[in-house]
């Protein structure tokens, strides 16, 4: 594949990117101010506007799985919490009622990670986001509080989590999420939009 071909993949994967974190961002920010009225229990449908958040999420998670690799040193209790959250720790899923579809192919490495590592960025740059690009109604305009995940097994929550508050507002919106990881996934979103509006729309 020539180097041309790689770089219009790369701006396309890039331009995905920018347009999904900045719809979800958009979408998290409508359900704050206008709140989704519960439905009856139980429900169980598929994805809806918040789907491509959800498979950006899982690209996310692949592209974790994929930098794991090339990690040349893990000590014994973070390999121990990555194979009990990735092969165990998936009781979540259940208590929303959900039911997810069985891929039948392996993903090619592609887009996973240019994902994690703009994720990466992201919950980097959380805490230290200028007020005025803060717009979660709260008593100071700051998520200082946020702490950066520090080792794998963190990051790997972290990424879960943020996949358990997108799936509850689009597949099942009955119940208001637990306000800290509603908070905290609307800072990540709100984090990765900016940083698109800030540096990366001008490459594209």
């Amino acid at each position: 594949m020539s180097n041309l071909t790689n770089l219009q993949e790369t701006r396309q994967a890039l331009k995905r990117l920018a347009r999904i974190v900045q719809d979800t961002r958009r979408e998290l920010r409508h359900r704050l101010e206008a709140p989704v009225q519960p439905i009856p229990r139980p429900v169980r449908k598929q994805p809806g506007q918040l789907a491509e958040a959800l498979r950006h999420l899982e690209t996310v998670r692949e592209g974790f799985m994929l930098s794991q690799r090339t990690t040349p040193h893990m000590s014994p209790s973070e390999i121990r919490a990555l194979i009990r959250h990735i092969l165990l720790d998936w009781d979540w899923l259940e208590s929303l009622d959900l039911m997810l579809p069985q891929s039948r192919e392996l993903e090619p490495v592609r887009d996973q990670l240019i994902a994690f590592n703009h994720a990466m960025i992201a919950l980097a740059v959380l805490p230290h986001l200028p007020p005025e690009a803060v717009t979660f109604p709260q008593k100071r305009p700051t998520y200082a509080d946020v702490k950066t995940p520090a080792v794998p097994a963190e990051l790997l929550e972290r990424i879960e989590e943020l996949e358990r508050v997108i799936y509850q507002a689009d597949v099942i919106p009955t119940e208001k999420p637990p306000y800290g990881p509603f908070r905290r996934t609307y800072a990540f979103f709100e984090a990765s939009a900016w940083l698109v509006n800030r540096y990366l729309e001008a490459l594209l």
